[in-house]
């Protein structure tokens, strides 16, 4: 099959495709994690939408979680078994 024929096809499933993605998925907010090493400390940050919002600090066997439950830019220690949820603020904020 050639190019000029084969694009038709190829263009037509690219719309299918995208047309599948409903316009709340294009809507949500993204998250990131970026993980650093430093020394035998490794240290997770969660962002939402470029915005900080929990901190993961494993040492050992020791796991830290500090999050800023309220968008204030103060972060609180949490439980070390906590589960990391991006908080209210950042569902608000995103909207």
């Amino acid at each position: 099959m050639t190019i000029a024929r084969s694009l038709p096809v190829l263009t037509a499933a690219a719309l299918l495709a995208l047309a599948s993605i409903s316009p709340a998925a294009l809507a949500e907010p993204r998250g990131q994690v970026t993980t650093q090493q430093q020394g035998d400390r490794l240290v997770h940050e969660y962002r939402l939408d470029g915005r900080l919002y929990a901190i993961e600090i494993i040492e050992g066997q020791q796991r830290t979680v500090l999050l800023d439950t309220d968008g204030d830019g103060n972060f609180r220690r949490q439980p070390a078994d906590a589960e990391i949820t991006p908080p209210a603020w950042t569902q608000k904020s995103s909207q």
